[in-house]
């Protein structure tokens, strides 16, 4: 009941009570005419809602960050009676929507609506409630709609990022054990070449053949990529929490492309309440990467350096290491130093606002020991 419903039925009690104390059948007549009008209002919104049906389906599930993804949206009512409005509530990957539709009866009128797609992640959308009101303004109702929804997934966007070019002499204890791997791996044998080396000649079968033949060896594979991002909870209020999620994950997308497309394997562990090993030898590979990281919260229960920790422990074929976090401590930049001095080469990719002298301390300490710093402004705009 609205607020007209109110003063309607005040303006009926009214006519009845004088109806009642001049006995002038006009106030009679007026007062039924007002009845009439509040049952018929009344019918035809209780009809209204019973009777419609709502369906919402999306052209596309899935959706690159920024852009919108398209909904149609399908709504059928039986009600026969004069109705004023329908309005939707429609969920979205951002703040819920109000529409307002106009549909006659038993014919299914449709409708098209772009929903924003401000933020990363995987969201349920589609329509949550729908009300009613009769075309005289006086009753209002509402119910909720099930079976109205559809996980809408959007993924982060790829920045621009230069690859981590790995060498020889950066690949940790790798750069000790690769001539030992070539020796143990042939693969077959060849003629002479200028610039082959003596120590792979063979030396019975060049005898045999009267000709020099040297040995050929499988070619070790590429030193591999660890990216690492920080992915424990963001202490910021909501819309500053969601902008830091979506640096930091399109950070780390940009630097696993980057990498990809270069020939460097990669590999990123994501821990948090699902924890997962993404893996990838190829830029084809890249699209894993994606959907890792469209679905992967914030909300791991470790300390971003005891990830770290963990982590060296394990880097026996890791040439380079890019950290993404929002949180540079001493203890972080500890850790990257001393992956850079075991060999690794090291970016470290610090999600933070452009304030003056903050952190610069830390910064430059990094710098001197030879680990990248780039700082990535979750506010700026893309690039």
């Amino acid at each position: 009941m609205t607020v007209r419903a109110a003063a309607l039925l005040a303006v009926l009690v009214t006519l009845l009570a004088t109806g009642l104390s001049t006995g002038v059948p006009a106030y009679y007549a007026l007062a039924a005419a007002a009845g009439a009008l509040f049952c018929v209002a009344l019918a035809s919104v209780l009809l209204l809602i019973v009777t419609v049906r709502v369906r919402a389906e999306a052209a596309a599930r899935r959706a690159q960050r920024g852009e919108n993804a398209l909904m149609r949206l399908r709504v059928r009512h039986w009600g026969l009676l004069p109705v004023g409005s329908l309005t939707a509530q429609v969920r979205t990957a951002s703040e819920p929507e109000t529409v307002e539709i106009t549909c006659p009866a038993i014919r299914e009128k449709e409708r098209s609506l772009a929903l924003p797609c401000p933020h990363r992640g995987v969201y349920q959308a589609g329509v949550e409630r729908v009300t009613a009101r009769d075309v005289f303004g006086l009753w209002r109702v509402s119910r909720k709609v099930k079976g109205c929804s559809f996980l809408l997934e959007v993924t982060p966007r790829v920045r621009r990022a230069e690859p981590l070019e790995l060498g020889a002499g950066d690949t940790g204890p790798e750069a000790r054990s690769r001539s030992a791997e070539d020796n143990a791996s042939p693969s077959g044998i060849r003629e002479w070449r200028d610039g082959d080396e003596l120590k792979k000649v063979h030396w019975k079968l060049s005898m045999r053949r009267r000709e020099i033949i040297v040995r050929t060896y499988e070619e070790t594979a590429r030193p591999d990529t660890l990216i690492l991002v920080d992915l424990a909870p963001i202490g910021a209020l909501r819309g500053q929490m969601l902008a830091i999620e979506d640096a930091a994950c399109e950070t780390a997308l940009a630097a696993a492309s980057a990498q990809l497309r270069a020939g460097y394997p990669v590999r990123m562990p994501l821990s948090c309440s699902r924890p997962v090993e993404v893996q990838g030898a190829q830029p084809a590979d890249i699209a894993r990467f994606v959907e890792a990281l469209t679905q992967a919260p914030f909300d791991c229960a470790y300390p971003y350096e005891q990830l770290l920790a963990v982590e060296m422990r394990r880097m026996q074929r890791t040439g380079g290491a890019v950290l993404v976090t929002a949180r540079l401590t001493m203890r972080v930049a500890d850790t990257a130093m001393r992956m850079r001095a075991g060999g690794l080469r090291v970016r470290l990719c610090w999600i933070t606002e452009p304030r003056a002298n903050e952190g610069d301390e830390i910064v430059a300490r990094l710098a001197m020991a030879g680990v990248e710093v780039h700082r990535i402004d979750p506010f700026a705009p893309f690039s």
